[in-house]
């Protein structure tokens, strides 16, 4: 199964962190993973274009893994919602752990 992991990037100092150590519990726990800190952006991408990116690697996914930052961020919203009108598997990254 792969997941996408989803939290917040934009004002979070700690993110590329928050996302390795997340992608590495799920790996451990037998998933493939799709981490948007992964994406080999310019610095000078627009939000909206790393987000449409961003998206389009999601909907190839299983599922979405929220990270607790995710209700702080605006891009991480946008991905559960439209996850979850796709009919998209939303869960924390705890419950996925909990498998």
């Amino acid at each position: 199964m792969r997941l996408y992991i989803s939290g917040k990037i934009t004002g979070n100092e700690n993110y590329k962190e928050d996302f390795a150590a997340a992608k590495n519990k799920l790996e451990n726990a037998g998933y493939d993973v799709c981490s948007p800190t992964a994406f080999d952006f310019p610095e000078d991408i627009s939000w909206t274009d790393a987000m449409k990116y961003d998206i389009c690697e999601m909907i190839c996914c299983d599922g979405v893994a929220l990270l607790p930052s995710w209700k702080e961020s605006k891009g991480a919203r946008v991905e559960a919602r439209l996850a979850k009108d796709l009919e998209i598997m939303v869960k924390p990254i705890s419950d996925w752990l909990k498998g």
